[in-house]
Protein backbone atom coordinates (compact mmCIF):
# COMPACT_ATOMS: atom_id res chain seq x y z
CA UNK A 1 0.00 0.00 0.00
CA UNK A 2 1.49 3.31 -1.05
CA UNK A 3 0.09 6.71 -0.31
CA UNK A 4 0.48 9.41 -2.90
CA UNK A 5 -0.45 13.02 -3.12
CA UNK A 6 -0.57 15.47 -5.94
CA UNK A 7 1.40 18.62 -5.39
CA UNK A 8 0.92 21.65 -7.57
CA UNK A 9 4.20 23.23 -8.56
CA UNK A 10 4.70 26.74 -9.80
CA UNK A 11 7.81 28.45 -11.15
CA UNK A 12 9.66 30.97 -9.02
CA UNK A 13 10.01 33.57 -11.76
CA UNK A 14 7.61 34.94 -14.36
CA UNK A 15 4.04 36.19 -14.52
CA UNK A 16 2.66 32.95 -13.04
CA UNK A 17 5.54 32.57 -10.59
CA UNK A 18 5.74 32.58 -6.82
CA UNK A 19 7.46 35.96 -6.72
CA UNK A 20 4.63 38.44 -7.08
CA UNK A 21 4.69 42.23 -6.79
CA UNK A 22 5.01 43.38 -3.19
CA UNK A 23 7.02 40.36 -1.99
CA UNK A 24 10.25 41.68 -0.47
CA UNK A 25 11.60 38.65 1.44
CA UNK A 26 12.19 35.16 0.01
CA UNK A 27 13.41 32.12 1.91
CA UNK A 28 14.26 29.72 -0.87
CA UNK A 29 14.01 26.14 0.43
CA UNK A 30 13.57 23.66 -2.41
CA UNK A 31 15.55 20.59 -1.25
CA UNK A 32 18.45 21.15 -3.61
CA UNK A 33 16.53 22.72 -6.48
CA UNK A 34 18.01 26.05 -5.39
CA UNK A 35 21.04 25.13 -7.47
CA UNK A 36 19.13 25.00 -10.76
CA UNK A 37 17.02 28.04 -9.86
CA UNK A 38 20.01 30.22 -8.95
CA UNK A 39 22.00 29.10 -11.99
CA UNK A 40 19.13 29.88 -14.36
CA UNK A 41 19.28 32.90 -16.69
CA UNK A 42 16.28 34.39 -14.84
CA UNK A 43 18.22 34.54 -11.57
CA UNK A 44 20.67 37.09 -12.96
CA UNK A 45 17.97 39.51 -14.15
CA UNK A 46 16.98 42.30 -11.78
CA UNK A 47 13.38 42.27 -13.01
CA UNK A 48 12.95 38.54 -12.29
CA UNK A 49 13.17 39.24 -8.56
CA UNK A 50 10.56 42.02 -8.79
CA UNK A 51 10.38 43.74 -5.36
CA UNK A 52 12.56 41.23 -3.48
CA UNK A 53 15.19 42.97 -1.36
CA UNK A 54 16.13 40.10 0.99
CA UNK A 55 16.88 36.49 0.07
CA UNK A 56 17.98 33.57 2.26
CA UNK A 57 18.79 30.09 1.00
CA UNK A 58 20.88 27.05 1.80
CA UNK A 59 23.39 26.09 -0.90
CA UNK A 60 23.43 22.29 -1.08
CA UNK A 61 27.12 21.48 -1.24
CA UNK A 62 26.10 17.92 -0.39
CA UNK A 63 24.53 17.84 -3.89
CA UNK A 64 27.02 20.07 -5.76
CA UNK A 65 30.49 20.12 -4.23
CA UNK A 66 32.25 22.36 -6.77
CA UNK A 67 32.74 25.80 -5.22
CA UNK A 68 33.01 27.41 -8.68
CA UNK A 69 29.39 26.38 -9.37
CA UNK A 70 28.36 28.14 -6.17
CA UNK A 71 30.30 31.19 -7.37
CA UNK A 72 28.35 31.16 -10.66
CA UNK A 73 25.10 31.35 -8.70
CA UNK A 74 26.57 34.09 -6.51
CA UNK A 75 27.52 36.04 -9.67
CA UNK A 76 23.96 35.69 -10.98
CA UNK A 77 22.63 37.24 -7.78
CA UNK A 78 25.19 40.03 -7.94
CA UNK A 79 24.16 40.71 -11.55
CA UNK A 80 20.58 41.01 -10.26
CA UNK A 81 21.72 43.68 -7.80
CA UNK A 82 22.18 41.59 -4.65
CA UNK A 83 25.04 41.81 -2.18
CA UNK A 84 25.76 38.24 -1.10
CA UNK A 85 27.02 37.20 2.36
CA UNK A 86 27.96 33.83 3.88
CA UNK A 87 30.17 32.34 6.57
CA UNK A 88 33.74 31.85 5.34
CA UNK A 89 33.49 34.49 2.63
CA UNK A 90 37.03 35.30 1.48
CA UNK A 91 38.62 32.23 3.11
CA UNK A 92 40.87 29.79 1.23
CA UNK A 93 38.04 27.58 -0.06
CA UNK A 94 36.28 30.71 -1.36
CA UNK A 95 39.26 32.19 -3.19
CA UNK A 96 41.33 29.28 -4.53
CA UNK A 97 40.50 27.85 -8.00
CA UNK A 98 38.95 24.40 -8.52
CA UNK A 99 38.05 23.81 -4.88
CA UNK A 100 35.75 20.98 -3.86
CA UNK A 101 33.67 21.81 -0.77
CA UNK A 102 35.74 20.49 2.15
CA UNK A 103 33.03 20.36 4.83
CA UNK A 104 30.16 18.01 5.69
CA UNK A 105 27.43 20.62 5.82
CA UNK A 106 25.69 23.01 3.50
CA UNK A 107 26.00 26.80 3.55
CA UNK A 108 23.36 29.36 4.53
CA UNK A 109 23.54 32.36 2.22
CA UNK A 110 22.07 35.82 2.75
CA UNK A 111 21.53 38.33 -0.04
CA UNK A 112 20.25 41.90 0.08
CA UNK A 113 19.62 44.64 -2.45
CA UNK A 114 17.95 48.00 -2.70
CA UNK A 115 14.73 48.05 -4.66
CA UNK A 116 15.11 50.35 -7.67
CA UNK A 117 11.70 51.88 -6.99
CA UNK A 118 12.77 52.92 -3.45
Amino acid sequence: NTDSSRVKTIPLFGNDGAIVPGVTFVKLDCEGAEIDILLSPNAREYKSWRDVTHLVFEWSFTKEKRVDVFHRAQKNLQDAGFHVFYDGQGSWWDTEPNVIWPFHSDLVVYAMRTNKSS
